[in-house]
């Protein structure tokens, strides 16, 4: 488990229950969370886990110059490119009327979740909008609906538990990005590269 573990862990990957129960099960064992950890101090990294212990993650343990430029770019990746994120998961709970689809470990039914966007044209607008940001440009709500969940399985954010029934389970990432954008509202923007403070929060980077 050791050895497959590193490599994940390196390429960016978050370990969660709902993504690889195996090696989240493992690292959750004190000694061997321990282990991975002294292997990764010797490369200057650390591991570390979200708030809510929902998800493992590599993390720099000393940030320098060129680690904090990349700090920068990867928050702007964040508040550009991932916006579409934050807003579907408000269109999630509101169409679903389940505040905890923001735990890790909830459902996403997409034949629930598309039923209540047909009857509703607010929500239809919201969810071509949001298609819009993600550059997403298919012609039916049902389409755009499928590539949004496929964007965000792809980033990590959810992972498909039943492909007959269509449905999504969302990862232990949630926790993660929970944080990033609470540091984004305290902060509001990342300052200039020399001035740049990294978010005190277990190290998201």
């Amino acid at each position: 488990m050791f050895k497959q573990l590193i490599p994940d862990l390196l390429a960016g990957k978050f370990i969660c229950a709902y993504t690889d129960h195996d090696a989240f099960h493992y690292l959750s064992d004190g000694q061997n969370f321990a282990e991975v950890d002294d292997y990764l101090a010797k490369i200057g990294l650390k591991l570390s886990t979200t708030r809510h212990g929902g998800a493992f993650f590599c993390a720099h343990i000393d940030i320098n110059s060129e680690e904090k430029k990349a700090a920068k770019a990867t928050f702007k990746d964040i508040k550009h490119n991932l916006r579409p994120l934050v807003g579907f998961l408000d269109l999630l709970m509101r169409t679903m009327q389940r505040d905890e689809l923001l735990v890790a470990g909830a459902l996403i039914e997409v034949n629930q979740m598309m039923t209540v966007i047909d009857g509703n044209p607010s929500f239809r607008n919201e969810l071509q909008s949001l298609a819009n940001q993600a550059s997403i440009t298919d012609s039916t709500d049902r389409r755009r609906l499928g590539k949004l969940l496929e964007k965000f399985k792809s980033s990590g954010y959810l992972n498909l538990v039943n492909p007959e029934r269509e449905i999504y389970c969302v990862t232990g990432k949630i926790e993660y990005i929970q944080q990033v954008i609470e540091f984004l509202m305290e902060y509001g923007e990342v300052r200039e590269v020399e001035e740049t403070d990294t978010p005190q929060t277990g190290g998201l980077f």
